[in-house]
């Protein structure tokens, strides 16, 4: 009786595992952008979907975990109660600006008064700092992820001071991809969150600054 000796396994390409690899950022961040939607429909939740998110990411590009949708629900599952509040911050000050842009823009269009010029440009460095803090929370809790909202925010604050070139393209990236979500309104739900959280990571780095680079 002959023995049938078992084939070794196929070996893949370098073309095709390279291909492999390039459909792989797409793919999770696509699948990641759709678990942080879902999660992010409560508004007030947006903000935690993202914290979600970043640390998903973090763990596909740092420990090649591919499972980034479910993980991004198991991340939020972990730490809602340290995000919701800053979740409920953010949707109330996005809330409050986006009215304050409203009435600016009624009263420009009626020209009742030039005064409203000067409120006008006031508000934009406000909202450039805000926008810049969102865009930064998420990456701040996947660097510290064990860590309180206290310690999230003097992340932060360390980002946006000790990198201001890197906060500078981080709003150009911000400001690009929220003009091609208004172009194309359908690529909402697949990267509106996960596009800015992915550049976050990849532009401000998912890991601690080491002495040697401060």
């Amino acid at each position: 009786m002959t023995m049938v000796r078992a084939r070794p396994p196929a070996r893949k390409s370098r073309w095709e595992s390279s291909l492999l690899s390039a459909l792989a950022t797409p793919a999770n961040i696509v699948l990641g952008g759709v678990a942080a939607f879902l999660l992010g429909l409560g508004i007030i939740t947006a903000l935690p979907a993202m914290i979600a998110l970043a640390r998903a990411l973090t763990r596909w590009m740092r420990d090649k975990d591919d499972a980034v949708f479910t993980n991004t629900f198991r991340e939020f599952a972990s730490t809602w109660r340290r995000s919701l509040p800053l979740g409920i911050f953010a949707a109330f000050v996005t809330l409050v600006l986006a009215a304050d842009v409203f009435f600016l823009l009624v009263q420009m269009t009626t020209g009742s008064s030039t005064l409203v010029i000067v409120f006008a440009a006031a508000a934009v460095p406000i909202g450039v700092v805000f926008l810049l803090m969102l865009l930064a929370v998420p990456v701040a809790a996947s660097r510290l992820a064990d860590e309180t909202r206290r310690e999230w925010m003097n992340e932060v604050g360390n980002m946006l001071l000790r990198h201001p070139g890197r906060s500078f393209a981080m709003l150009v990236v911000g400001a690009a991809i929220t003009v091609g979500c208004a172009l194309l309104p359908t690529l909402i739900p697949f990267v509106a969150l996960s596009l800015p959280v992915y550049a976050g990571l990849r532009i401000w780095g998912y890991q601690l600054d080491s002495p040697a680079a401060e």
